[in-house]
């Protein structure tokens, strides 16, 4: 079907990958290129999850699981691309899902998550073509910004924290670069709304050189 071959870079964002076609053609791929990767079954989870071995989604599970006050989870998972996050808390996790929705902006995502990950949630939507209030009915206790609280907007975090009950929990992960403007932004609107809960360093994947970049992730309640 296809190989990944050769891989340049050593910074998120500059990382590409020479992908090599059944028919022989090959072509130069930008890592962060999801449109383009979402083209080819379950390529995303090869480059990102086997190869680079990213581990964003057991990072985020750990503080999950560590909450004991929930018996069932009603997840709204937000940029959930392929549905690897759905797929890790449905597959890999000991915690009970009642219900589970994603999000995203591109509908090559979407297209991707039920090709690839099929039957893992219970609902997917593209931004700006859901119903808000239907959302809200829905009685999320916990919304997952997996590998995205980096790009969006406070105005993005409000609109998406109005989805969820009272005392839901918020979990996301961020670049560990602690004087990052954007990281310092959010994490102080977070700090002065909600209730930190716990927080953990990890390390996020390999880059393409074989170096490692570390994240962390937090767990809010609202």
């Amino acid at each position: 079907m296809y190989n990944i071959k050769k891989l340049y870079g050593f910074q998120q964002g500059q990382e590409f990958f020479q992908l090599e076609l059944e028919d022989g053609q090959t072509k130069i791929i930008n890592i962060w290129d999801y449109t383009t990767l979402y083209q080819y079954p379950k390529l995303y989870e090869k480059l990102i999850v086997e190869q680079l071995e990213c581990n964003v989604y057991s990072a985020l599970e750990t503080l999950l699981s560590q909450v004991k006050n929930i018996d069932r989870w009603r997840i709204l998972d937000v940029a959930c691309g392929s549905g690897l996050m759905g797929k890790y808390l449905k597959q890999q996790s000991s915690i009970e899902i009642e219900l589970l929705v994603g999000i995203d902006i591109l509908p090559a995502a979407l297209t991707a998550l039920k090709r690839d990950n099929p039957h893992i949630y219970d609902q997917t939507y593209l931004v700006g073509q859901y119903n808000s209030d239907r959302l809200k009915k829905c009685e999320f206790n916990c919304i997952i910004f997996s590998a995205a609280a980096n790009h969006l907007d406070m105005q993005d975090y409000q609109d998406y924290l109005n989805l969820l009950s009272n005392h839901a929990y918020i979990l996301f992960n961020l670049t560990n670069h602690i004087q990052d403007e954007r990281r310092v932004k959010i994490l102080r609107w977070m700090n002065e709304n909600f209730e930190l809960c716990c927080n953990m360093v990890y390390t996020h994947r390999k880059l393409m050189n074989d170096s490692t970049v570390e994240h962390e992730v937090f767990l809010y309640r609202k």
